[in-house]
């Protein structure tokens, strides 16, 4: 009888600890930086940079965001002011990259088409409003064209004192 009550034991435990250590990977993500756009959260990836990343390797990020089922990539109006809001401490220097991308999350046009983003921060707040991507007009599919057609890859790359990190979050707009 111990042994069935130990071995019970043992499955409950394998099960509850592992659900555990997720949750709170996922806590850590959510809380060193968020990204949102009039009160909705924006799904993003952080990730550590190495110094020669290529373009392949970014869009593979964005193709892990369009990828996955539990992710919803939201519409944003243009206009609309999107904010990443970092937990720590903002970076010393920040660079943010528009990109138009296709459903799948691989880029539409040539990497000369992305287009740099005007970053305002304060305190540890960047902000910008989403305006139209030249790039966007590009296409010669009407359906191209159509509200929330668009999808936008936005990658931040961020440098602290000790370390560089890629921060990528998809959203959908229009195109003008």
């Amino acid at each position: 009888m111990r042994k069935v009550y130990l071995l019970t034991l043992s499955l409950v435990l394998l099960f509850i600890f592992p659900a555990c250590d997720r949750e709170q990977v996922s806590d850590t993500v959510i809380k060193e930086v968020t990204v949102t756009s009039k009160g909705r959260v924006i799904q993003s990836i952080v990730m550590p940079l190495e110094k020669n990343t290529d373009l392949e390797e970014v869009s593979a990020s964005f193709q892990s965001l369009t990828a996955d089922p539990d992710v919803s990539i939201p519409y944003v109006k243009l206009g609309e002011i999107i904010q990443i809001e970092f937990s720590d401490t903002a970076p010393d220097s920040y660079n943010l990259t528009d990109y138009i991308l296709r459903d799948d999350g691989t880029f539409k046009y040539k990497k000369e088409t992305a287009t740099p983003v005007n970053v305002e921060f304060e305190d540890k707040i960047a902000t910008f409003k989403l305006d139209s991507n030249m790039a966007a007009f590009l296409s010669s599919d009407s359906k191209d064209y159509e509200a929330g057609a668009t999808i936008r890859g936005f990658r931040l790359t961020g440098e602290w004192v000790d370390k560089t990190k890629e921060i990528t979050f998809v959203v959908r707009t229009d195109a003008k």
